[in-house]
């Protein structure tokens, strides 16, 4: 069964209707939720969604609750960035001239053998050929 590491951009793309990715977004995670399919994620992801959230809405509340809803999905695993994950991640940032948030959910996606799910077009760029990376656009069309 396929797993996939879902970045940050796709959950926050997938609440905001003015994101050109939004329709994508959204119905690439009804199809996760829908089927079950297995979600494996760095803890960053809860932090991610707090922060962007809760300044877009301008609302604490708000961006906790989504949050906190999506940390609770129960096809979803998060992983925490333990010593072997940071080095892994830095020395994708290095190499590949990464964001560190951005490295970490590749260090995550690399490990667990997953395809990585993101609308950041710096990930999409470099690290094809690195590791399995799409936009949700790539997979709803498969």
């Amino acid at each position: 069964m396929t797993a996939y590491t879902i970045d940050a951009s796709v959950h926050i793309n997938s609440l905001n209707e003015n994101e050109p990715e939004f329709g994508d977004s959204q119905a690439f995670l009804a199809r996760v939720e829908r089927e079950h399919l297995e979600m494996i994620c760095p803890t960053l992801l809860v932090t991610e969604m707090a922060a962007a959230l809760s300044r877009a809405f301008d609302d604490e509340e708000k961006g906790m609750a989504f949050a906190m809803a999506v940390r609770d999905l129960p096809n979803l695993r998060l992983v925490s960035l333990d010593d072997s994950l940071a080095v892994a991640a830095a020395e994708l940032a290095a190499r590949h001239r990464l964001r560190g948030s951005d490295a970490v959910y590749a260090a995550v996606a690399k490990q667990y053998q997953t395809t990585l799910i993101t609308n950041d077009r710096q990930q999409l760029e470099r690290l094809s050929g690195v590791l399995p990376v799409k936009r949700p656009t790539q997979v709803l069309t498969e």
